[in-house]
């Protein structure tokens, strides 16, 4: 037994309903030890961006919001509401508008629906409250590994996670959306060869598959577990970061053609 390989997720309990302005560091820090969690070194945190977002005050009312024709056009297209839509274009670039889909480049970098925002979880219904994504993940990634590493002494690795979609897949998966503390991928040895003895060419998209397992606990709707921990991991000590993950050079050749400020209604990229 003493050889098997394995890890432990464990869901921090207690985590009380975010508000602007809350320390998520020393929440977590609090929570963790009133539960009788001790953080090691190598351990990592699942955080979710929604918890994020209200911290950092990333919730708009929708109230305010103030559409312009071209959000009200895509809205007509899309089946959606045309606020939401005004804030996806502030957000991202929109790619694609089909009925009950907008793809979109957000500013961060990668592609998704919506623009990442999101109703769920934010407010009252009758609020009309919904959330941006976090301005700079990765610096709120960090802000979190720093806060624990001052706190108990230990290096933890933090990934801040979003419930996204993957083209042609059904439903939603916890990938990352920022990271510190700890590698984004993880590459293979430049001589690494696989069972058989053929050489490999490993990349693995290390904190999306830890983002995925921390969602597993996380889950979609009134679960209340925003903050996840992972320990048994044996990672190299770097520092990787959200850009990481993004295959940039790919991106750009599917997107070389594609006007900025263009909306290509009902067509794929």
């Amino acid at each position: 037994m003493k050889n098997l390989y394995s890890i432990t997720l464990i869901a921090i309990p207690n985590i009380p309903l975010i508000k602007e302005g809350d320390d998520i560091s020393a929440i977590i820090l609090k929570c963790a030890s009133d539960a009788g969690i001790a953080f090691e070194n190598q351990d990592v945190l699942v955080v979710t961006s929604k918890i994020i977002s209200k911290a950092e005050g990333r919730l708009v009312s929708l109230a305010s919001i103030t559409p312009s024709a071209k959000a009200f056009e895509i809205a007509r297209e899309s089946g959606k509401d045309a606020r939401i839509i005004e804030l996806m274009m502030h957000e991202s670039q929109i790619l694609n508008v089909k009925p009950g889909v907008v793809e979109t480049l957000h500013n961060l970098g990668f592609i998704c629906t919506s623009g990442g925002i999101d109703r769920a979880n934010t407010a009252k219904p009758e609020e009309e409250k919904v959330s941006l994504l976090p301005l700079n993940p990765d610096k709120s990634a960090k802000k979190i590994s720093d806060a624990i590493a001052k706190s108990t002494g230990k290096k933890v690795g933090v990934v801040i996670n979003d419930s996204l979609g993957i083209r042609y897949r059904v439903g939603s998966i916890g990938l990352a959306i920022g990271v510190a503390g700890m590698p984004a991928v993880l590459r293979g040895a430049v001589d690494e060869v696989d069972l058989y003895g053929k050489k490999r060419n490993v990349n693995i998209s290390f904190a999306d598959e830890i983002s995925a397992a921390g969602s597993l606990l996380m889950g979609q709707s009134k679960a209340g577990l925003p903050v996840v921990l992972i320990r048994g991991f044996k990672y190299p000590d770097k520092d990787g970061k959200l850009s990481d993950l993004i295959a940039t050079e790919q991106l750009k050749n599917d997107m070389r053609g594609i006007d900025s400020h263009l909306v290509l209604l009902g067509e794929n990229m």
